[in-house]
């Protein structure tokens, strides 16, 4: 099957659980390999295991990779900020065609990754915003259909009727307009669609990435809104024996420690979705050149941190 049109599901996966849940559950697996911890009878543990937590109020950027595993691809990359004294958290969805130069050469960012892993990675979304970005997390998209379906699925509303059919890929999507309650298969859909089968647009899809951006953050939120609360808590080993085997990161547990420090606090409202402002241009081949000024205002407001 190819995963092309599948790789910007990753940014559910990574945006909500990697730092939410996921980071809880690494936090968890210490906890408990790590310490035979006493039974409280007042029921504060999740109080003690979150307790080291508190007063961390660093900001931190992380970039979220989301491709193939086995043949490093990486179509979705995501600049993330979490700044744990507001409990905000700002997603930039930076798109996979965005003119870079990777290694002195004229490259799209996406070949980054699958060029120096995720050290250079970084380096090139730190050299093209001019920001520090510390820290970066790789996952596989084979994760997004399992942890949907562990979590009981997403209730969600479908703006538009979606009818798109390829059969090289073996791929069909048939989603009437109206409410839904997605199970993972029908969410991994939604999340792919991009255009009609007769090439029509409207205000939702026009067949490009943007569009499909804007759709996936929608979905974001609300799977945020719905799935961030104590009940999914005892998810958490489901959810670590599907994307802990296929995640790759420059992140130590003190480090994950700073990104849960006000997960308790974090609403589906206080969580920004931005996209980098910028047009595509045919350069030889088709780029997506940002626009500096319009990008500068987006960094300096939601993800310059106090390291740079």
């Amino acid at each position: 099957m190819n995963f092309r049109r599948f790789y910007l599901i990753v940014c559910s996966i990574l945006s909500v659980f990697m730092f939410f849940i996921g980071s809880l559950t690494l936090l968890y697996i210490n906890f408990n390999t790590d310490v035979e911890k006493p039974v409280d009878n007042s029921g504060t543990l999740i109080d003690d295991i979150l307790s080291p937590l508190k007063g961390v109020n660093e900001d931190l950027n992380v970039l979220v990779l989301g491709g193939d595993k086995v043949n490093n691809n990486t179509d979705t990359m995501m600049l993330v900020n979490f700044k744990p004294s507001t409990s905000k958290v700002s997603i930039l969805s930076i798109p996979r065609d965005t003119k870079v130069k990777i290694n002195g050469k004229k490259a799209k960012i996406n070949s980054a990754y699958p060029t120096g892993g995720g050290e250079l990675a970084v380096q090139t979304v730190s050299e093209l915003f001019g920001i520090d970005v510390k820290y970066y997390v790789f996952v596989d998209t084979s994760s997004f259909r399992k942890i949907i379906d562990i979590l009981g699925g997403v209730d969600y509303y479908v703006p538009v009727d979606m009818d798109y059919d390829d059969p090289l890929q073996g791929l069909s999507i048939h989603i009437k307009k109206g409410q839904h309650h997605f199970d993972g298969a029908m969410a991994e859909k939604f999340m792919r669609f991009r255009q009609y089968n007769n090439g029509r647009v409207n205000e939702y899809y026009d067949g490009s990435d943007l569009k499909r951006i804007d759709a996936q953050q929608n979905f974001i939120r609300e799977l945020v809104r719905q799935k961030l609360n104590i009940f999914y808590l005892t998810k958490v080993d489901d959810i670590a024996s599907t994307i802990f085997s296929n995640i790759d990161t420059n992140l130590n547990m003190s480090e994950v420690l700073k990104l849960t420090g006000s997960v308790s606090k974090v609403q589906a409202d206080s969580i920004n979705m931005l996209k980098v402002p910028g047009k595509s241009v045919l350069d030889g081949a088709w780029y997506y050149v940002i626009d500096s000024q319009e990008t500068d205002k987006i960094i300096n407001e939601y993800f310059r941190t106090r390291y740079k």
